[in-house]
């Protein structure tokens, strides 16, 4: 073997161990609003595929009124932990579990309120004076303060809120009214809220929503100035087969108009509508939807496993993902006064 091939293949052997050695892909730099992702039009689409949306069980948003921390839930298995992304020096970090969570507890359902003092979420801590048990015994929703360094210790919300019921999916209006769901242990689920006055929360009351006995009202999200809400439900009418996002709207009289229900580009079969949210400035609706791509091939006879590890680790295969469309939406289904 001449001089020139020994260069040739010492250098090919020290790239090949070089490409060994190389370090995972670096998160990618991400700049301006929404983690630099291109605005959805009338289409709705991922958000931030492969780095919040990642094929995992995803759902829950959650953004500060700045626009610069991005919360959301993530669950695997017999875990639930909300992360975060902030911007910082105008680059937006990484996704990582957010400091109050990941705690040995299943955090779910992030909410900051309004004015961005105070964020809101579910969890299954232990009560005060009770014993931490597995699985979903307790469902309450806990709150935080924003203080100089960050958010408070969680303190769980007070009663007439938080009952020996499941009370979750929180959602906070101009005036800190404080929307949320109850399950009851017959299993009727409907939505309520509590109105804040002389600094607690007063005795919640039902939305009066007419719906059938069995039909389930939950997770609600409120516009701040309270003149809609989009809520999932199920059995609440013959074509609520599925899990679908419905909307209200705040009459002139001061109360709910009736439920409409989004179209298909929104409520899709056999998909699980589990939460809705707007952003802050109004311009983008967020929800999780478990639908699948379908221009995604079936798996079949002589399907390699990495090709299905490869596919189960993108969105769009069945798992909740989380996905935006243009808030126009929201006001073509407005009733024509």
């Amino acid at each position: 073997m001449n001089n020139k091939r020994l260069v040739a293949v010492a250098i090919f052997l020290q790239v090949f161990i070089l490409i060994g050695q190389a370090k995972p892909s670096e998160f990618p730099d991400l700049q301006g609003p929404y983690l630099g992702q291109k605005p959805p039009g009338i289409t709705p689409e991922i958000f931030a595929p492969g780095i919040i949306s990642s094929g995992l069980y995803t759902r829950d948003m959650a953004i500060s009124k700045a626009g610069d921390e991005i919360y959301f839930c993530i669950a695997d298995g017999g875990w639930s932990m909300i992360f975060v992304a902030r911007l910082l020096n105008n680059r937006w970090t990484e996704p990582a579990i957010a400091s109050f969570s990941g705690k040995g507890f299943l955090d779910f359902e992030p909410h900051i309120s309004p004015d961005g003092d105070h964020f809101f979420f579910l969890s299954n801590r232990p009560p005060p004076g009770l014993e931490a048990r597995k699985g979903w015994a307790y469902q309450h929703i806990w709150m935080m303060t924003r203080t100089e360094k960050g958010w408070s210790e969680p303190q769980m919300v007070a009663a007439p809120v938080n009952t020996e019921e499941s009370e979750f999916f929180p959602s906070v209006s101009n005036d800190n009214g404080l929307y949320f769901t109850r399950n009851k242990k017959n299993g009727v689920a409907r939505i309520y809220k509590a109105k804040f006055a002389n600094n607690r929360y007063l005795e919640p009351e039902m939305l009066p929503f007419a719906i059938p006995e069995k039909g389930l009202l939950f997770n609600a999200f409120v516009s701040p100035q309270e003149d809609y809400l989009i809520t999932c439900a199920l059995n609440i009418d013959p074509t609520n087969i599925d899990q679908d996002y419905y909307i209200s709207f705040r009459t002139p009289a001061g109360g709910w108009s009736k439920l409409i229900r989004f179209g298909p580009e929104i409520n899709t079969p056999e998909d699980n509508a589990n939460s809705a949210f707007v952003s802050p400035d109004g311009k983008y609706l967020f929800f999780s939807s478990s639908r699948k791509d379908p221009a995604r091939a079936e798996f079949q006879n002589g399907t390699t496993l990495r090709t299905i590890i490869n596919s189960k680790s993108e969105p769009g295969h069945g798992a909740s993902s989380i996905y935006w469309i243009d808030a126009k939406i929201i006001e073509e289904l407005k009733p024509k006064e």
